[in-house]
């Protein structure tokens, strides 16, 4: 179950549906999770909020979109590599580019995940 975040300029707020299809779509066909498993939280900041490199490493930015994900331990670096890169795909399919996004991946393990189920 993978927790989203998502930090970019508030000009970019009419795109949250599709970048939160983009990135749940990616995630499903790269690391084969389900499509529900959707938990996204979009964060709009205005100009002079977010700080970054224009040009790190070997960048021609004009913008950022910062996309974090934390996710359960046990992904390969092939895989994790794959989910980004279809993220990254996906997100350039929908205007932004591919400069302007940097991913950051986080996991943790068994007891750091609590989602109860429906109440019996």
């Amino acid at each position: 179950m993978p927790l989203v975040r998502i930090d970019m300029h508030r000009p970019l707020a009419g795109l949250r549906p599709q970048l939160s299809e983009a990135i749940d779509s990616a995630l499903a066909d790269g690391w084969g999770m389900p499509v529900d498993d959707l938990f996204q939280i979009f964060q709009l900041h205005d100009e002079g909020d977010l700080f970054y490199s224009r040009t790190f490493p070997d960048a021609d930015r004009s913008d950022i979109v910062f996309i974090d994900i934390l996710v359960y331990n046990g992904y390969s670096a092939e895989v994790k590599q794959r989910g980004a890169a279809l993220i990254v795909e996906r997100l350039a399919a929908l205007g932004i580019k591919r400069d302007d996004i940097l991913i950051s991946l986080h996991e943790n393990g068994d007891g750091d995940w609590l989602a109860p189920s429906k109440e019996q």
